[in-house]
């Protein structure tokens, strides 16, 4: 991804590969992204990444969810729309 990305389009791109990380994991352990394999994967600086996930930790913000430190995974409510994907 360019450096030039709108948050919009960071958060689009965490959704994509939360999604796909997800459908990939075998276990609730492997469906988390280290925020580090994140930001790689993505192609984009630590803070494009921090203020994407800054709009998504809003009070009341569904879309992701914090296992452990450092690590994201999809959320109740992204979590349908990726099923939707894959089906």
């Amino acid at each position: 991804m360019a450096t030039h990305l709108h948050v919009d389009d960071v958060i689009e791109g965490i959704f994509h590969r939360l999604c796909i990380h997800e459908q990939d994991g075998q276990t609730a352990a492997d469906r988390s992204m280290g925020l580090a394999e994140l930001r790689l994967a993505l192609g984009v600086t630590e803070a494009q990444l921090n203020e994407a996930l800054w709009v998504l930790s809003f009070p009341g913000d569904k879309r992701i969810e914090y296992p452990a430190k450092d690590r994201v995974a999809l959320g109740a409510d992204w979590r349908p729309r990726c099923e939707r994907q894959s089906g």
